[in-house]
């Protein structure tokens, strides 16, 4: 059996040439999946996937927003770690993978020819049917630029690189910095805000650093910004 421990140091692999368009599981595998979601899974989120006000819908628009543009190992990871709750329970890994492949099928996702494995979750983006789309309003997200000061006490995120999706964003790991100290500058650039609740942090000790910027992106009719919730440097200059 591959362990947990496996799967997530898959994770930590970020290059992602795959998406569930692709037909990543197989309908052997995703009946094996039904019938492990009947048995651990129907209880709260029902026989069609709509979920309850205790817990979330499995199929659906607001179900794709909440996890496309991220790797299924992000989706696999709060199911592995969070589910069954009632009762609390720990099921091995490829049986969290079937029911994964069940959930894809039954959002209309295709099948393949290989099925599914815990190996191959960190590189495929699960996306929506019509293909990659602009992230939604309030994803939380990643991004690495120069902080750089504006007028009457504003801050700007500039060269910034593509937004990355991020599940975590009060916190950080070593491995994000590392990436993020060596990821090459982009064109991209974004208002910040909210910088002033940021706790030990003072956004003019960081002015002209290259920094990682996590926090919520907050799109409107004029602009994208990012409402932070998290500012660390990874540099003290910004090429």
């Amino acid at each position: 059996m591959l362990s947990y421990a496996i799967a997530v140091a898959g994770a930590q692999q970020p290059a992602r040439a795959r998406s569930v368009l692709d037909g990543v599981y197989t309908p052997a595998q995703a009946e094996r999946g039904l019938k492990a979601y009947m048995d651990h899974c129907a209880r709260c989120h029902r026989d069609d996937l709509r979920g309850n006000p205790e817990a979330q819908a499995l199929t659906g628009t607001r179900f794709i927003d909440t996890w496309r543009e991220d790797s299924l190992f992000a989706l696999f990871d709060h199911m592995a770690t969070r589910m069954p709750r009632e009762p609390r329970t720990t099921l091995p890994t490829p049986v969290y993978v079937d029911v994964l492949a069940f959930v894809l099928q039954f959002n209309g996702y295709p099948a393949g020819e290989q099925e599914l494995t815990a190996e191959s979750l960190a590189g495929i983006s699960l996306v929506d049917k019509n293909g990659p789309q602009p992230l939604p309003n309030l994803a939380v997200v990643r991004v690495v630029g120069c902080l750089t000061s504006g007028e009457k006490g504003t801050w700007r995120l500039s060269n910034a690189t593509e937004l990355v999706r991020n599940r975590a964003g009060r916190s950080t790991t070593p491995e994000e910095l590392r990436a993020s100290a060596a990821a090459l500058l982009g064109t991209g650039s974004f208002p910040l805000q909210n910088l002033d609740y940021l706790t030990g942090v003072t956004p003019d000790s960081y002015a002209g650093h290259k920094v990682q910027v996590k926090g919520a992106l907050v799109r409107r009719q004029t602009d994208e910004r990012i409402s932070v919730t998290s500012l660390e440097t990874v540099a003290a200059s910004c090429p």
